[in-house]
């Protein structure tokens, strides 16, 4: 399910097959995830046998009994856009059809199709169907209003998280921030939404004093518990109702349902450059590169190694990232399209190794998937290394020996506790140090542990060359400091 997710994340259409309820249920958390970020996904489950005798597909197993359930949609509704359970083999061409045509429409998502075994061996002759894929665009009078509203503006901002998961919405989000002179933060959120070395492209930005803000594509465009928006909102998505979220309290003054490519698109030419704003935006931009610019020359002989050392170290290999832990994509050169994809919002553990593998199957890209130690093994490594024999990928293992979300949960929630003031969190106190990957070697692949910065370089070559010369994965577990 996470491979078909990362063909997805290529510009593609996964599909996976499911063993009945069991595979639904073990896939569940890859549908969730990918209902979240709405990337399209095809599950196709299989479903118990109806009968007890009488047919070849009659029940033979204990399982059959045990596996049915009453309703098997209903462990998947609230996470996909439409579930079908075909009653018989001629509706099969309509439900794929329908199927793949729901998922890549606007909003993408996953869409779920049971297939009774009966139904499976009965014959059929192919025949094909129509059914074009649709977006959503904006009404005249939405684009009125803001087209009024930012040009009235003095300090807009753009707010996004993945404007960049189509390439006409990155080029065209790019277009419209460089032509009027408008930050845009997550400029890197889950897709690169704005390449990092644009003007545009800032770190952080006081809110306090913005308006109007512009939402793409952001489902959470800030945390209210720690920062209160009081500037007039555009929000454009393909769903900007977000009605799967039950409790959602974000201002919405013009809510317009649109791609952000049709947005941008028609409102270029309509709004006036900011000149003054350009040369803010130009400072600012100065100003945070160079901070960062010290703060890796200070990380750069820390041991354990820093992950934001190692996530600049990263980024200069140039490849695809597929990031589930804490590479930090703000100390990285990432400028092309489809070169990052970072934690879906779901936060569903294991996905990253798999979706390296569908990424590389979808584009013909290199890829490297960053991982936690944990997230690593939740990705199931022997199922990755069977697989990586044919699709070779780069894994790189953040590895700080502890559980690091647990931990930084108990600082934000008892930053005076017993935890905090003796610096005791939960995590695995091993008196040695797991060599998490290392069996990947007997597979053919390629493995090295590092603790020092100073071999952190030639590790990283080494691993990507030995994917790209030898055409087997390789997988580099670094010791990190326990810090973002």
């Amino acid at each position: 399910a996470a491979a078909a997710m990362g063909y997805s994340i290529g510009g593609k259409i996964g599909a996976v097959a499911v063993h009945t309820t069991p595979g639904t249920a073990n896939a569940l958390g890859m549908i969730m995830n990918a209902h979240g970020s709405k990337i399209p996904l095809l599950i196709i489950a299989g479903r118990s046998p109806y009968t007890e005798r009488g047919s070849p597909a009659s029940r033979n197993l204990r399982i059959h009994w045990l596996q049915e359930c009453r309703d098997q949609g209903e462990m998947v509704r609230q996470w996909v856009k439409w579930d079908f359970e075909v009653r018989t083999a001629d509706q099969i061409p309509e439900t794929v059809s329908r199927a793949i045509q729901l998922a890549l429409s606007e909003p993408q998502g996953p869409v779920y199709v049971t297939l009774p075994r009966e139904v499976s061996i009965e014959k059929i002759r192919p025949r094909r169907t129509r059914a074009s894929v649709y977006e959503p665009g904006p009404s005249r009078k939405a684009l009125d209003l803001s087209v009024n509203l930012i040009n009235r503006a003095e300090n807009p901002v753009i707010i996004t998280w993945r404007a960049g998961k189509k390439k006409e919405w990155f080029e065209s989000l790019k277009a419209f921030a460089d032509r009027v002179g408008i930050p845009v933060l997550n400029y890197v959120g889950e897709y690169v939404n704005y390449p990092s070395s644009g003007i545009s492209a800032l770190d952080n930005y006081d809110l306090s004093k913005v308006d109007p803000v512009i939402t793409v594509e952001v489902d959470v465009p800030w945390i209210p518990k720690y920062i209160d928006v009081n500037a007039k909102v555009i929000r454009v998505d393909t769903d900007p109702g977000f009605a799967s979220i039950p409790f959602y309290g974000f201002p919405c003054d013009v809510c317009i349902q649109s791609t952000p490519s049709e947005f941008f698109d028609q409102i270029l030419y309509r709004v006036k450059p900011k000149e003054w704003n350009k040369e803010q935006l130009k400072e600012l931009k100065e100003k945070q590169e160079d901070s960062k610019r010290k703060e890796i020359e200070r990380l750069s002989d820390k041991s354990p190694i820093h992950p934001r050392y190692l996530s600049y170290k990263i980024g200069e290999l140039g490849l695809a990232i597929m990031n589930e832990y804490t590479f930090n994509p703000r100390y990285a050169k990432l400028d092309r399209f489809s070169s990052y994809f970072g934690p879906p919002a779901v936060g569903t553990l294991g996905w990253a190794i798999g979706a390296a593998i569908g990424y590389k199957l979808a584009t013909g890209n290199d890829v490297i998937a960053t991982v936690g130690d944990g997230s690593f093994i939740f990705g199931v490594p022997d199922a990755f290394y069977y697989a990586s024999l044919k699709v070779p990928v780069m894994v790189v293992i953040y590895d700080n020996g502890g559980w690091y979300a647990s931990a930084l949960a108990v600082k934000e929630v008892f930053p005076e506790g017993n935890a905090v003031k003796n610096n005791r969190y939960p995590g695995a106190d091993f008196e040695y140090r797991m060599r998490l990957g290392e069996s990947i070697t007997s597979y053919g692949g390629f493995y090295k542990l590092v603790e020092d910065p100073q071999e952190l370089d030639e590790a990283l070559k080494m691993g990507a060359d030995y994917v790209t010369s030898k055409n087997k994965p390789a997988i580099i577990q670094v010791i990190t400091e326990r810090d973002r």
